[in-house]
């Protein structure tokens, strides 16, 4: 064999060998998998029921964390936001004939966040029967449908059909969907209500599951967070927080059915376009994106380090609690990679920290509360001849101040001529002054005059009174202010009587109001606030 000979035969192997080679890694790789999801967010009213505030931005949120981290393309979501029932049902199929015609392994994920109870979904509040969502998610158009239902006594979607996961078996590429089955989550058990409010602009469930799909449910710490890791997270911080903001627990549940795998890897931190590793040393830590105040992460307590995709923004670090509060401040542009160490943040007063978009009361009341009121009289006008005006004005959110000057005229045999002027204070028992509740107290001064036979007299009295009301607001301008009190009035005139002695002059104004001595009052007032 001659050296050209040889040389041929050497290049020719090494071609086989690489080919080999290559042929078996593309074997080894499975295909990438395509995933499409549906998301629905419905504020509409149902009978019986009123409408939600917050479903719409659950719907936005979760669609965003999925684009983001979850690997599903833009173009592959769709979000709709108070649809009828038969867009949903459309979208659903649409998803589903376009995964049937895709290679490889697919997902299709649906999420819906509205009214519901345990026979349907109400979409623009008419109703969607759970069996019909079934029969898309139970489709084998696609390997792995997952189906999350956040709303009010949902948990007849898992307890409709109770599926059970096969034997476990090692996720080895988490997010090349291998596995075939359906996944269904509730944020609630059958009879139970779930909850939004306002401080997160959200409902829980959905706040922690997104938080958890951004990482902090992260606790194998591989940079992946699997279906489990999720639902586990959001479902313990909901039953946390539920516990202390609503008079009635929420418990998520969860039912499986995933043939081959005991579970399935939803998102990919590292894919996201701006990731923060935080190297947590003790906890339990906070992400808080400073131009809402809203909470983005939360991290269980313990040390660990795990990776979060978030938003190109401005956010606080906090770390909470009375022995050790701490804060620290960053930003991070688009793709862009930081590390934070707990051991930087600042010390700071737990009171100035932003917590979850809350606002101070305080400051609310200061910007959105109307602190004057100009009241009328009407009954008294009506019933006792007296005009009766009153002005409050809020200087804090439980004290205000009032001003109430009166008139009183009369002619018969006797005629009667009085002019008053009240002054008092009040305490609003729950801090939004001058509307709501309140208990108060009032001293004032009247000049009597009295007209009799030709003999003109004036009296100077003195009044004081307590009373308790209510005060409600009407279309924020609109006021009817309730209550009743007791009051007693005294004249300070003395006169000499047969007997030679100093007396107090008597007066005998008849069943009319004002009465001198002591009296009860009621309390019925319209006017205007501003």
């Amino acid at each position: 064999m001659n050296g050209f000979t040889r040389a041929c035969l050497v290049v020719l192997l090494s071609w086989l060998m690489t080919a080999t080679a290559r042929a078996e890694e593309a074997r080894a790789t499975p295909p990438a998998s395509r995933r499409m999801a549906v998301i629905v967010g419905s504020n509409a009213a149902v009978p019986g029921r009123a409408a939600l505030r917050y479903a719409h931005d659950d719907a936005r949120r979760v669609a965003d964390v999925l684009v983001q981290v979850g690997e599903v393309r833009a173009e592959d979501v769709a979000l709709l936001l108070d649809p009828t029932p038969a867009a949903v049902l459309a979208a659903l199929d649409g998803q589903l004939a376009r995964l049937r015609s895709t290679p490889g392994d697919t997902m299709l994920l649906f999420y819906y966040s509205g009214h519901a109870d345990q026979q349907a979904l109400y979409p623009q509040g008419a109703p969607l029967l759970l069996a019909a969502l079934k029969q898309r998610i139970e489709s084998p158009d696609a390997t792995v449908r997952v189906g999350i239902i956040d709303a009010c006594r949902g948990g007849g979607w898992t307890q409709a059909k109770g599926l059970h996961a096969e034997a476990p078996f090692a996720l080895e590429v988490p997010l090349h969907v291998q596995s075939t089955g359906s996944v269904l989550i509730a944020s609630s058990s059958g009879l139970e209500n779930a909850h939004e409010t306002q401080a997160l602009e959200g409902s829980f469930f959905t706040h922690h599951l997104v938080a958890g799909l951004r990482g902090a449910a992260d606790i194998a710490g591989d940079g992946e967070v699997s279906l489990v890791e999720a639902f586990t997270y959001a479902k313990q911080l909901t039953i946390r927080d539920t516990s202390v903001f609503v008079e009635r627990l929420q418990h998520p549940s969860f039912d499986m059915n995933l043939r081959g795998r005991d579970d399935l890897a939803l998102t990919r931190v590292d894919s996201g376009d701006s990731v923060v590793v935080l190297v947590q040393r003790r906890g339990p830590l906070e992400v808080v994106l400073t131009s809402t105040g809203q909470s983005v992460i939360e991290t269980p307590a313990g040390e660990r380090q795990m990776k979060v995709a978030l938003r190109p923004g401005r956010y606080l670090l906090v770390r909470k609690g009375p022995d050790r509060p701490a804060v620290r401040e960053f930003s991070i542009q688009a793709a862009q990679s930081l590390q934070l160490d707990e051991e930087d943040m600042v010390p700071a007063s737990f009171a100035p920290i932003v917590t979850k978009g809350a606002e101070d009361p305080a400051t609310t009341w200061a910007q959105v509360t109307p602190h004057r009121m100009v009241l009328l009289h009407p009954l008294s006008l009506a019933f006792a001849v007296t005009f009766r005006m009153e002005y409050a004005h809020a200087l804090t959110p439980y004290w205000a101040f009032t001003l109430e000057p009166s008139y009183w005229q009369e002619t018969s045999v006797t005629s009667y001529t009085m002019g008053g002027f009240d002054a008092g204070a009040r305490y609003h028992l729950f801090g939004n002054a001058p509307e709501g509740l309140f208990v108060g107290g009032k001293l004032g001064i009247s000049i009597l005059g009295v007209k009799d036979d030709g003999a003109n007299r004036t009296i100077f009295t003195l009044h004081q009174a307590l009373e308790v009301g209510y005060s409600l607001f009407l279309w924020n301008r609109l006021v009817l202010s309730l209550g009743v009190g007791v009051g007693n009035a005294f004249s300070t005139a003395r006169d000499v009587n047969e007997d030679g002695m100093w007396h107090p002059i008597v007066i005998d104004m008849g069943p009319r109001r004002p009465q001198l001595g002591l009296s009860a009052d009621y309390r019925i007032a319209v006017g205007v606030a501003f």
